[in-house]
Protein backbone atom coordinates (compact mmCIF):
# COMPACT_ATOMS: atom_id res chain seq x y z
CA UNK A 1 0.00 0.00 0.00
CA UNK A 2 2.72 2.61 0.92
CA UNK A 3 4.05 1.65 -2.88
CA UNK A 4 0.97 2.63 -4.22
CA UNK A 5 1.10 6.06 -2.37
CA UNK A 6 4.31 6.57 -3.58
CA UNK A 7 3.57 6.33 -7.37
CA UNK A 8 0.39 8.45 -7.11
CA UNK A 9 2.27 10.96 -5.22
CA UNK A 10 4.52 10.77 -8.38
CA UNK A 11 1.67 10.86 -10.76
CA UNK A 12 0.47 13.93 -9.49
CA UNK A 13 3.82 15.83 -9.55
CA UNK A 14 4.56 14.30 -12.81
CA UNK A 15 1.09 15.92 -14.17
CA UNK A 16 2.53 19.28 -12.79
CA UNK A 17 5.98 18.87 -14.01
CA UNK A 18 4.55 18.42 -17.14
CA UNK A 19 1.62 21.02 -16.94
CA UNK A 20 5.19 23.88 -15.97
CA UNK A 21 6.83 22.63 -19.14
CA UNK A 22 3.96 23.58 -21.25
CA UNK A 23 3.43 26.42 -19.84
CA UNK A 24 6.86 27.90 -19.05
CA UNK A 25 7.26 30.81 -19.15
CA UNK A 26 4.01 31.71 -16.86
CA UNK A 27 2.84 35.09 -17.74
CA UNK A 28 3.84 37.59 -15.01
CA UNK A 29 0.77 38.80 -14.33
CA UNK A 30 -1.91 37.99 -11.98
CA UNK A 31 -4.76 36.26 -12.86
CA UNK A 32 -8.45 37.46 -12.32
CA UNK A 33 -8.42 38.74 -8.00
CA UNK A 34 -5.18 37.47 -7.80
CA UNK A 35 -3.67 41.27 -7.55
CA UNK A 36 -5.75 42.08 -4.77
CA UNK A 37 -3.87 39.09 -2.89
CA UNK A 38 -0.51 39.61 -4.29
CA UNK A 39 -0.63 43.26 -3.49
CA UNK A 40 -1.41 42.03 0.36
CA UNK A 41 1.43 40.03 0.33
CA UNK A 42 3.71 42.97 -0.97
CA UNK A 43 2.01 45.27 1.51
CA UNK A 44 3.14 42.90 4.33
CA UNK A 45 6.90 42.88 3.20
CA UNK A 46 6.71 46.85 2.74
CA UNK A 47 4.88 47.34 6.36
CA UNK A 48 4.59 44.47 8.37
CA UNK A 49 1.08 44.74 8.38
CA UNK A 50 -2.30 42.53 6.87
CA UNK A 51 -4.33 45.29 4.62
CA UNK A 52 -6.58 43.80 2.23
CA UNK A 53 -7.79 46.66 -0.65
CA UNK A 54 -11.17 48.13 0.13
CA UNK A 55 -12.23 46.31 -3.26
CA UNK A 56 -11.97 43.00 -2.28
CA UNK A 57 -15.13 40.65 -0.37
CA UNK A 58 -12.20 37.94 0.75
CA UNK A 59 -9.65 38.64 3.39
CA UNK A 60 -7.23 35.15 3.21
CA UNK A 61 -5.22 35.79 6.26
CA UNK A 62 -3.29 32.84 5.93
CA UNK A 63 -3.24 32.50 2.40
CA UNK A 64 -0.84 35.92 2.76
CA UNK A 65 0.97 34.83 5.55
CA UNK A 66 1.84 31.80 3.28
CA UNK A 67 2.93 33.95 0.78
CA UNK A 68 4.61 36.50 2.39
CA UNK A 69 6.84 33.16 4.08
CA UNK A 70 7.44 32.10 0.70
CA UNK A 71 7.92 35.49 -1.07
CA UNK A 72 10.87 35.75 1.45
CA UNK A 73 12.51 32.87 -0.38
CA UNK A 74 11.74 32.79 -3.71
CA UNK A 75 10.24 36.56 -4.44
CA UNK A 76 7.05 38.05 -4.57
CA UNK A 77 6.14 38.62 -8.55
CA UNK A 78 2.93 36.94 -9.71
CA UNK A 79 4.53 34.13 -11.19
CA UNK A 80 6.47 33.40 -8.06
CA UNK A 81 3.03 32.99 -6.23
CA UNK A 82 1.79 31.34 -9.06
CA UNK A 83 4.17 28.69 -8.27
CA UNK A 84 3.53 28.96 -4.31
CA UNK A 85 -0.31 27.81 -5.21
CA UNK A 86 1.29 25.10 -7.42
CA UNK A 87 2.94 23.76 -4.68
CA UNK A 88 -0.51 23.56 -2.68
CA UNK A 89 -2.17 21.95 -5.53
CA UNK A 90 0.65 19.06 -5.63
CA UNK A 91 -0.14 19.10 -1.92
CA UNK A 92 -3.70 18.84 -2.15
CA UNK A 93 -3.77 16.25 -5.03
CA UNK A 94 -1.16 13.82 -2.55
CA UNK A 95 -3.43 14.33 0.43
CA UNK A 96 -6.74 13.98 -1.26
CA UNK A 97 -5.23 9.98 -2.87
CA UNK A 98 -4.17 9.13 1.23
CA UNK A 99 -7.77 10.31 2.02
CA UNK A 100 -9.07 7.97 -0.38
CA UNK A 101 -7.28 5.04 0.08
CA UNK A 102 -8.06 5.91 4.02
CA UNK A 103 -11.80 5.67 3.55
CA UNK A 104 -11.61 2.54 1.63
CA UNK A 105 -10.93 3.03 -2.03
CA UNK A 106 -9.73 0.23 -4.17
CA UNK A 107 -6.01 1.63 -6.20
CA UNK A 108 -7.02 2.72 -9.31
CA UNK A 109 -10.36 4.41 -8.40
CA UNK A 110 -8.31 6.30 -5.63
CA UNK A 111 -5.84 7.57 -8.37
CA UNK A 112 -8.81 8.21 -10.61
CA UNK A 113 -10.38 9.97 -7.95
CA UNK A 114 -7.44 12.13 -7.52
CA UNK A 115 -7.35 12.76 -11.38
CA UNK A 116 -10.69 14.09 -11.40
CA UNK A 117 -9.80 16.91 -8.79
CA UNK A 118 -6.45 17.72 -10.42
CA UNK A 119 -7.40 18.05 -14.25
CA UNK A 120 -10.78 19.82 -13.45
CA UNK A 121 -10.50 22.74 -16.03
CA UNK A 122 -10.98 25.29 -12.87
CA UNK A 123 -8.27 23.40 -10.65
CA UNK A 124 -5.90 23.13 -13.32
CA UNK A 125 -6.56 26.68 -14.70
CA UNK A 126 -6.32 28.32 -10.53
CA UNK A 127 -3.26 26.06 -9.73
CA UNK A 128 -1.08 28.65 -11.57
CA UNK A 129 -2.38 31.50 -10.06
CA UNK A 130 -2.54 33.36 -6.67
CA UNK A 131 -6.62 33.05 -5.87
CA UNK A 132 -8.24 31.39 -2.53
CA UNK A 133 -9.59 28.66 -4.72
CA UNK A 134 -6.61 25.72 -4.36
CA UNK A 135 -5.21 26.95 -0.88
CA UNK A 136 -8.56 26.62 0.80
CA UNK A 137 -9.43 23.58 -1.05
CA UNK A 138 -5.47 22.44 0.36
CA UNK A 139 -6.35 22.95 3.91
CA UNK A 140 -10.52 21.51 3.62
CA UNK A 141 -8.31 18.49 2.38
CA UNK A 142 -5.87 18.27 4.85
CA UNK A 143 -8.61 19.10 8.22
CA UNK A 144 -10.65 15.67 6.44
CA UNK A 145 -7.62 13.49 5.79
CA UNK A 146 -6.74 14.81 9.64
CA UNK A 147 -10.29 13.59 10.47
CA UNK A 148 -9.77 10.22 8.69
CA UNK A 149 -7.05 9.60 10.54
CA UNK A 150 -8.66 9.93 14.10
CA UNK A 151 -8.88 6.58 15.35
CA UNK A 152 -7.20 4.94 18.35
CA UNK A 153 -5.13 5.24 20.06
CA UNK A 154 -4.32 8.98 19.07
CA UNK A 155 -8.05 9.64 17.89
CA UNK A 156 -8.17 12.57 20.44
CA UNK A 157 -5.05 13.87 18.84
CA UNK A 158 -6.05 13.74 15.10
CA UNK A 159 -9.53 15.47 16.01
CA UNK A 160 -7.54 18.65 17.35
CA UNK A 161 -5.42 18.87 14.35
CA UNK A 162 -8.40 18.50 12.37
CA UNK A 163 -9.85 21.35 13.94
CA UNK A 164 -6.78 23.26 13.83
CA UNK A 165 -6.90 22.51 9.64
CA UNK A 166 -10.60 23.63 9.48
CA UNK A 167 -9.89 27.13 11.22
CA UNK A 168 -6.62 27.66 8.77
CA UNK A 169 -9.81 26.82 5.79
CA UNK A 170 -11.34 29.62 7.63
CA UNK A 171 -9.17 32.11 7.46
CA UNK A 172 -8.71 31.17 3.81
CA UNK A 173 -12.39 31.46 2.90
CA UNK A 174 -14.98 31.63 5.63
CA UNK A 175 -16.54 28.31 4.00
CA UNK A 176 -13.88 26.43 5.42
CA UNK A 177 -16.59 26.15 8.75
CA UNK A 178 -18.05 23.57 6.80
CA UNK A 179 -15.19 21.36 7.74
CA UNK A 180 -16.33 21.66 11.08
CA UNK A 181 -19.83 21.32 10.66
CA UNK A 182 -19.26 17.82 8.39
CA UNK A 183 -16.71 16.03 11.18
CA UNK A 184 -19.35 17.00 13.96
CA UNK A 185 -22.44 15.55 11.77
CA UNK A 186 -20.53 12.59 10.89
CA UNK A 187 -19.61 11.66 14.86
CA UNK A 188 -22.98 12.35 15.49
CA UNK A 189 -24.58 9.69 13.48
CA UNK A 190 -21.88 7.38 13.56
CA UNK A 191 -20.31 7.37 17.30
CA UNK A 192 -23.93 7.92 18.55
CA UNK A 193 -25.24 4.66 17.05
CA UNK A 194 -22.12 3.16 17.87
CA UNK A 195 -21.86 4.07 21.82
CA UNK A 196 -25.71 3.27 21.96
CA UNK A 197 -24.93 -0.35 21.99
CA UNK A 198 -23.17 -0.14 24.66
CA UNK A 199 -23.30 2.12 28.17
CA UNK A 200 -22.70 6.14 27.22
CA UNK A 201 -19.63 7.60 27.80
CA UNK A 202 -19.90 10.93 28.32
CA UNK A 203 -16.27 12.20 29.07
CA UNK A 204 -14.80 10.17 25.80
CA UNK A 205 -17.90 12.17 23.86
CA UNK A 206 -17.22 15.74 25.53
CA UNK A 207 -13.49 14.97 24.94
CA UNK A 208 -14.10 14.21 20.68
CA UNK A 209 -16.43 17.44 20.92
CA UNK A 210 -14.18 19.64 22.22
CA UNK A 211 -11.82 20.71 19.32
CA UNK A 212 -14.27 21.32 17.42
CA UNK A 213 -16.40 23.51 20.01
CA UNK A 214 -12.96 25.30 20.41
CA UNK A 215 -12.39 25.73 16.54
CA UNK A 216 -15.66 27.28 16.27
CA UNK A 217 -15.00 29.47 19.32
CA UNK A 218 -12.51 30.75 17.12
CA UNK A 219 -13.64 30.92 14.05
CA UNK A 220 -16.67 33.49 15.59
CA UNK A 221 -13.76 35.56 16.91
CA UNK A 222 -11.95 35.84 13.63
CA UNK A 223 -15.07 36.80 11.76
CA UNK A 224 -15.99 39.35 14.94
CA UNK A 225 -12.38 40.68 14.24
CA UNK A 226 -12.91 41.02 10.58
CA UNK A 227 -16.24 41.96 9.88
CA UNK A 228 -17.01 44.18 13.25
CA UNK A 229 -14.27 45.68 14.78
CA UNK A 230 -11.31 45.98 12.10
CA UNK A 231 -11.65 48.30 8.77
CA UNK A 232 -14.44 46.59 6.28
CA UNK A 233 -13.60 46.92 2.65
CA UNK A 234 -15.96 49.22 0.89
CA UNK A 235 -16.37 45.87 -1.73
CA UNK A 236 -18.00 43.49 1.04
CA UNK A 237 -20.22 46.76 2.69
CA UNK A 238 -21.49 46.73 -0.46
CA UNK A 239 -22.23 43.81 -0.94
CA UNK A 240 -24.12 43.07 2.41
CA UNK A 241 -26.53 45.91 1.37
CA UNK A 242 -27.81 43.34 -1.42
CA UNK A 243 -28.54 40.43 0.92
CA UNK A 244 -32.19 41.92 0.87
CA UNK A 245 -32.48 40.18 -2.77
CA UNK A 246 -32.33 36.99 -1.81
CA UNK A 247 -35.77 37.24 -0.63
CA UNK A 248 -37.12 38.49 -4.30
CA UNK A 249 -36.20 36.19 -6.56
CA UNK A 250 -38.65 33.71 -7.37
CA UNK A 251 -38.17 29.77 -6.06
CA UNK A 252 -37.92 28.79 -9.71
CA UNK A 253 -34.72 30.80 -10.39
CA UNK A 254 -33.43 29.06 -6.86
CA UNK A 255 -34.14 25.70 -7.85
CA UNK A 256 -32.84 25.98 -12.06
CA UNK A 257 -29.86 27.86 -11.18
CA UNK A 258 -28.78 26.93 -7.54
CA UNK A 259 -29.82 23.07 -8.06
CA UNK A 260 -29.84 21.76 -11.71
CA UNK A 261 -27.23 24.38 -12.65
CA UNK A 262 -24.45 23.10 -9.72
CA UNK A 263 -25.76 19.38 -10.23
CA UNK A 264 -24.64 19.62 -14.30
CA UNK A 265 -21.47 21.21 -13.35
CA UNK A 266 -20.64 18.29 -11.16
CA UNK A 267 -22.65 15.85 -13.37
CA UNK A 268 -19.89 17.02 -16.43
CA UNK A 269 -15.86 17.11 -14.17
CA UNK A 270 -17.52 13.41 -12.34
CA UNK A 271 -18.22 11.86 -15.28
CA UNK A 272 -14.53 9.74 -16.40
CA UNK A 273 -15.97 8.17 -13.76
CA UNK A 274 -19.39 8.40 -12.89
CA UNK A 275 -20.42 7.39 -16.82
CA UNK A 276 -19.01 4.21 -16.20
CA UNK A 277 -21.81 2.95 -14.23
CA UNK A 278 -23.08 2.06 -17.09
CA UNK A 279 -21.35 -0.20 -17.04
CA UNK A 280 -22.91 -2.12 -14.05
CA UNK A 281 -26.26 -3.53 -13.19
CA UNK A 282 -27.44 0.37 -12.27
CA UNK A 283 -27.00 1.22 -16.15
CA UNK A 284 -30.92 0.87 -16.45
CA UNK A 285 -31.66 3.50 -14.15
CA UNK A 286 -28.50 5.97 -15.21
CA UNK A 287 -29.67 5.63 -18.81
CA UNK A 288 -33.33 6.23 -17.98
CA UNK A 289 -31.86 9.20 -15.46
CA UNK A 290 -29.49 11.04 -17.53
CA UNK A 291 -32.30 10.95 -20.71
CA UNK A 292 -34.51 12.67 -18.47
CA UNK A 293 -32.15 15.01 -17.21
CA UNK A 294 -31.09 15.99 -20.48
CA UNK A 295 -34.61 16.54 -21.66
CA UNK A 296 -35.30 18.79 -18.64
CA UNK A 297 -32.48 21.13 -19.51
CA UNK A 298 -33.46 21.17 -22.85
CA UNK A 299 -37.05 22.70 -22.20
CA UNK A 300 -35.50 25.25 -19.82
CA UNK A 301 -32.95 26.26 -22.33
CA UNK A 302 -35.84 26.48 -25.19
CA UNK A 303 -38.03 28.64 -22.28
CA UNK A 304 -35.27 31.20 -21.34
CA UNK A 305 -32.01 31.21 -21.67
CA UNK A 306 -30.91 34.16 -19.51
CA UNK A 307 -30.54 31.44 -15.83
CA UNK A 308 -27.79 28.70 -15.88
CA UNK A 309 -29.13 25.24 -17.64
CA UNK A 310 -26.06 24.26 -19.24
CA UNK A 311 -22.56 23.01 -17.38
CA UNK A 312 -21.05 25.86 -15.87
CA UNK A 313 -16.94 26.45 -17.16
CA UNK A 314 -16.35 30.05 -16.37
CA UNK A 315 -12.65 28.68 -15.09
CA UNK A 316 -11.65 27.57 -18.13
CA UNK A 317 -8.90 29.33 -19.00
CA UNK A 318 -9.58 28.80 -23.16
CA UNK A 319 -12.61 31.35 -23.25
CA UNK A 320 -12.35 34.56 -24.52
CA UNK A 321 -14.38 35.76 -20.92
CA UNK A 322 -11.67 34.67 -18.83
CA UNK A 323 -9.19 37.73 -19.64
CA UNK A 324 -11.57 40.28 -18.89
CA UNK A 325 -11.39 42.74 -21.07
CA UNK A 326 -13.44 45.83 -22.96
CA UNK A 327 -15.31 45.39 -25.90
CA UNK A 328 -17.31 42.02 -25.70
CA UNK A 329 -19.40 40.11 -23.09
CA UNK A 330 -17.25 38.59 -19.63
CA UNK A 331 -19.79 35.96 -19.22
CA UNK A 332 -19.08 33.16 -19.90
CA UNK A 333 -21.40 30.71 -22.85
CA UNK A 334 -20.77 28.16 -24.92
CA UNK A 335 -20.20 28.58 -28.30
CA UNK A 336 -22.20 26.64 -31.39
CA UNK A 337 -23.12 23.35 -30.11
CA UNK A 338 -20.78 22.35 -28.24
CA UNK A 339 -22.82 22.79 -24.90
CA UNK A 340 -25.67 19.68 -26.26
CA UNK A 341 -22.30 17.17 -26.35
CA UNK A 342 -21.52 18.79 -22.52
CA UNK A 343 -25.30 18.97 -21.70
CA UNK A 344 -25.86 15.04 -22.56
CA UNK A 345 -22.22 14.34 -20.54
CA UNK A 346 -23.48 16.12 -17.78
CA UNK A 347 -26.52 14.38 -17.59
CA UNK A 348 -25.68 11.04 -17.30
CA UNK A 349 -23.00 12.20 -15.10
CA UNK A 350 -25.39 13.44 -12.44
CA UNK A 351 -27.36 10.40 -13.01
CA UNK A 352 -24.46 8.18 -12.36
CA UNK A 353 -23.54 10.13 -9.45
CA UNK A 354 -27.14 10.31 -8.17
CA UNK A 355 -27.16 6.16 -8.21
CA UNK A 356 -23.81 5.63 -6.82
CA UNK A 357 -24.72 7.55 -3.73
CA UNK A 358 -28.35 6.46 -3.21
CA UNK A 359 -26.52 2.29 -3.13
CA UNK A 360 -23.37 3.31 -0.97
CA UNK A 361 -24.69 6.03 0.69
CA UNK A 362 -25.69 4.04 3.82
CA UNK A 363 -21.77 2.20 3.79
CA UNK A 364 -20.10 5.30 3.81
CA UNK A 365 -17.24 5.35 6.23
CA UNK A 366 -17.25 8.46 8.56
CA UNK A 367 -14.89 10.20 7.37
CA UNK A 368 -16.37 10.16 3.53
CA UNK A 369 -20.03 11.21 4.98
CA UNK A 370 -18.11 13.99 6.81
CA UNK A 371 -17.41 15.47 3.52
CA UNK A 372 -20.78 14.58 2.38
CA UNK A 373 -22.21 16.48 5.21
CA UNK A 374 -19.75 19.30 4.51
CA UNK A 375 -20.20 19.63 0.84
CA UNK A 376 -24.56 19.40 1.32
CA UNK A 377 -24.28 22.30 3.98
CA UNK A 378 -21.91 24.40 1.39
CA UNK A 379 -24.29 23.74 -1.21
CA UNK A 380 -27.21 24.85 0.44
CA UNK A 381 -25.52 28.23 1.76
CA UNK A 382 -24.05 29.17 -1.54
CA UNK A 383 -27.67 28.85 -3.02
CA UNK A 384 -29.50 32.28 -1.44
CA UNK A 385 -25.75 33.67 -1.73
CA UNK A 386 -26.02 33.55 -5.49
CA UNK A 387 -23.08 31.71 -5.92
CA UNK A 388 -23.53 30.44 -9.22
CA UNK A 389 -19.84 29.71 -10.27
CA UNK A 390 -17.70 26.62 -11.27
CA UNK A 391 -15.09 28.10 -8.62
CA UNK A 392 -17.41 28.02 -6.01
CA UNK A 393 -18.75 24.61 -7.27
CA UNK A 394 -15.19 23.29 -7.13
CA UNK A 395 -15.54 22.78 -3.55
CA UNK A 396 -18.02 20.27 -3.81
CA UNK A 397 -15.56 18.29 -6.59
CA UNK A 398 -14.02 16.33 -3.29
CA UNK A 399 -16.74 15.18 -1.73
CA UNK A 400 -18.11 13.51 -4.82
CA UNK A 401 -14.84 11.96 -6.27
CA UNK A 402 -14.74 10.27 -2.76
CA UNK A 403 -18.20 9.23 -3.71
CA UNK A 404 -17.36 7.68 -6.76
CA UNK A 405 -13.80 5.85 -5.74
CA UNK A 406 -15.81 4.18 -3.38
CA UNK A 407 -18.43 3.00 -5.72
CA UNK A 408 -18.71 -0.82 -7.11
CA UNK A 409 -17.06 -1.18 -10.41
CA UNK A 410 -15.95 -3.78 -12.96
CA UNK A 411 -12.75 -4.97 -12.22
CA UNK A 412 -12.02 -5.31 -16.19
CA UNK A 413 -8.86 -3.39 -17.93
CA UNK A 414 -11.19 -2.08 -20.31
CA UNK A 415 -13.20 -0.01 -17.91
CA UNK A 416 -9.90 0.86 -15.76
CA UNK A 417 -8.27 2.15 -18.74
CA UNK A 418 -11.78 4.02 -19.95
CA UNK A 419 -11.99 5.73 -16.71
CA UNK A 420 -8.18 7.21 -16.79
CA UNK A 421 -8.26 7.97 -20.28
CA UNK A 422 -11.33 10.11 -19.92
CA UNK A 423 -9.93 11.62 -17.03
CA UNK A 424 -6.60 12.34 -18.64
CA UNK A 425 -8.26 14.04 -21.65
CA UNK A 426 -10.10 16.32 -19.15
CA UNK A 427 -6.80 17.19 -18.10
CA UNK A 428 -5.10 17.60 -21.26
CA UNK A 429 -7.76 19.87 -22.35
CA UNK A 430 -7.84 22.11 -19.13
CA UNK A 431 -3.96 22.37 -19.59
CA UNK A 432 -4.70 23.84 -23.13
CA UNK A 433 -7.26 25.98 -22.13
CA UNK A 434 -4.45 27.26 -19.55
CA UNK A 435 -1.98 27.83 -21.83
CA UNK A 436 -4.03 30.05 -24.18
CA UNK A 437 -4.70 32.06 -21.39
CA UNK A 438 -0.98 32.46 -20.38
CA UNK A 439 0.09 33.06 -23.83
CA UNK A 440 -3.05 35.63 -24.41
CA UNK A 441 -1.87 37.62 -21.30
CA UNK A 442 1.71 37.65 -22.21
CA UNK A 443 0.40 39.17 -25.43
CA UNK A 444 -1.23 41.75 -23.03
CA UNK A 445 1.76 42.74 -21.05
CA UNK A 446 4.11 42.78 -24.19
CA UNK A 447 1.69 45.51 -25.54
CA UNK A 448 1.06 47.81 -22.52
CA UNK A 449 4.65 47.84 -22.23
CA UNK A 450 5.60 48.72 -25.74
CA UNK A 451 2.79 51.78 -25.40
CA UNK A 452 4.54 53.17 -22.00
CA UNK A 453 7.83 53.03 -24.00
CA UNK A 454 6.23 54.48 -26.64
CA UNK A 455 5.47 57.22 -23.87
CA UNK A 456 1.78 56.74 -23.26
CA UNK A 457 1.17 57.03 -19.93
CA UNK A 458 -0.31 54.19 -17.67
CA UNK A 459 -3.47 55.70 -16.70
CA UNK A 460 -4.31 56.04 -20.49
CA UNK A 461 -3.63 52.61 -21.05
CA UNK A 462 -6.77 50.20 -19.98
CA UNK A 463 -4.96 46.62 -20.23
CA UNK A 464 -7.93 44.40 -18.88
CA UNK A 465 -9.16 43.82 -15.22
CA UNK A 466 -6.54 41.96 -13.36
CA UNK A 467 -3.88 44.17 -15.24
CA UNK A 468 -5.74 47.48 -14.25
CA UNK A 469 -6.02 46.38 -10.77
CA UNK A 470 -2.29 45.29 -10.66
CA UNK A 471 -1.30 48.75 -12.01
CA UNK A 472 -3.97 51.66 -11.19
CA UNK A 473 -5.26 50.99 -7.83
CA UNK A 474 -4.18 53.11 -5.67
CA UNK A 475 -3.29 52.19 -2.28
CA UNK A 476 -3.13 54.82 1.33
CA UNK A 477 -0.26 54.34 3.11
CA UNK A 478 -2.22 53.07 6.11
CA UNK A 479 -5.96 52.27 6.35
CA UNK A 480 -8.59 51.00 3.71
CA UNK A 481 -8.96 53.31 1.46
CA UNK A 482 -12.20 54.78 0.12
CA UNK A 483 -14.29 53.84 -3.06
CA UNK A 484 -14.18 57.50 -3.65
CA UNK A 485 -9.76 57.38 -4.05
CA UNK A 486 -10.20 54.68 -6.37
CA UNK A 487 -12.84 56.33 -8.75
CA UNK A 488 -12.24 56.39 -12.62
CA UNK A 489 -10.08 53.24 -12.75
CA UNK A 490 -10.80 51.15 -16.03
CA UNK A 491 -13.04 47.91 -15.42
CA UNK A 492 -12.70 48.47 -11.46
CA UNK A 493 -14.56 50.84 -10.79
CA UNK A 494 -15.66 52.43 -13.91
CA UNK A 495 -16.99 51.45 -17.34
CA UNK A 496 -15.24 54.14 -19.54
CA UNK A 497 -12.71 53.08 -22.02
CA UNK A 498 -9.07 54.97 -21.78
CA UNK A 499 -7.56 56.60 -24.48
CA UNK A 500 -5.84 53.51 -25.33
CA UNK A 501 -7.92 50.34 -24.85
CA UNK A 502 -6.96 46.08 -24.91
CA UNK A 503 -9.99 45.22 -26.38
CA UNK A 504 -11.75 41.56 -26.99
CA UNK A 505 -13.75 42.63 -29.74
CA UNK A 506 -13.72 46.59 -31.90
CA UNK A 507 -15.21 49.36 -29.89
CA UNK A 508 -17.82 51.50 -31.12
CA UNK A 509 -16.38 55.29 -31.80
CA UNK A 510 -12.88 54.12 -31.00
CA UNK A 511 -10.12 53.43 -34.16
CA UNK A 512 -8.44 49.96 -34.10
CA UNK A 513 -4.88 50.73 -34.06
CA UNK A 514 -4.19 46.85 -34.86
CA UNK A 515 -4.80 43.01 -34.31
CA UNK A 516 -2.72 41.36 -31.26
CA UNK A 517 -2.83 37.48 -31.89
CA UNK A 518 -3.24 35.01 -28.96
CA UNK A 519 -3.71 31.15 -28.85
CA UNK A 520 -7.45 29.86 -29.53
CA UNK A 521 -9.50 27.36 -27.74
CA UNK A 522 -7.40 24.04 -26.28
CA UNK A 523 -4.10 26.60 -27.34
CA UNK A 524 -4.93 25.50 -30.71
CA UNK A 525 -5.02 28.19 -33.93
CA UNK A 526 -5.50 31.43 -33.28
CA UNK A 527 -7.66 34.25 -32.03
CA UNK A 528 -7.53 38.13 -31.80
CA UNK A 529 -7.38 41.17 -29.48
CA UNK A 530 -7.69 44.73 -30.68
CA UNK A 531 -5.93 47.62 -29.67
CA UNK A 532 -7.89 50.24 -30.11
CA UNK A 533 -7.66 54.40 -29.25
CA UNK A 534 -10.07 56.94 -28.83
CA UNK A 535 -11.01 59.24 -31.89
CA UNK A 536 -9.69 62.60 -32.03
CA UNK A 537 -11.32 65.47 -31.85
CA UNK A 538 -11.99 66.12 -35.27
CA UNK A 539 -13.20 62.30 -35.80
CA UNK A 540 -11.13 61.87 -39.33
CA UNK A 541 -10.42 57.76 -37.99
CA UNK A 542 -6.92 58.20 -39.41
CA UNK A 543 -4.51 56.04 -37.11
CA UNK A 544 -2.15 58.01 -35.25
CA UNK A 545 2.01 57.71 -36.92
CA UNK A 546 2.97 56.88 -33.42
CA UNK A 547 0.76 54.09 -32.98
CA UNK A 548 3.83 51.04 -31.42
CA UNK A 549 4.57 48.27 -33.95
CA UNK A 550 2.71 44.66 -33.75
CA UNK A 551 3.13 43.37 -30.37
CA UNK A 552 4.55 39.91 -29.13
CA UNK A 553 5.44 38.04 -25.96
CA UNK A 554 8.55 38.76 -24.73
CA UNK A 555 11.52 36.62 -24.69
CA UNK A 556 13.17 35.32 -21.45
CA UNK A 557 16.02 33.09 -21.42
Amino acid sequence: MRRAGWAAAAAVVGWYVFALAILHPLADAPVVDSWLYGSAVRRFLRTGEIRFAGFTQAMPIAQVIYGVAWSRAFGANSASLEISVVALAVLCGVMFHALAIKCGASRWQALAATGLLICNPCFTFLSFSFMTEVPFLTMLVAAHLAFAKAEEPREILWLWIAAALAVIAFMIRPFGAIAIAGSVGAMLLYDTRRQGARRWDRARWLKMMAPFGVALAVCGFLWIWLTVLGPKPWALQLDEKHFAYIFRVPLASYIRAGVLGPALYLGMVLSPLAILQLTTPRWRRVAIGGAGIFAAALILMWVDDRLPVTPECSCFGGWRNVLILHGGSNRFSWDGDWQYAFLALASFGVAGFIAVLAEIFGTLPRAAAAMVIAAIIYWAATIPLWFYNDRYYLVMVPAGAIVLALAPLPRSRMVKAAGLAMTLAMGLLSLGGTYAYQRGMEVILATRNELEREGVPRSAIDAGYALNGEDLYRYPKHGIESMKLEAGIPMITSDKAAEYTIASEPIAGMDVVRRLKWPGLFGLGHRYFYLVKQRTAAGNGIIPPSAPPAAAPPQRN
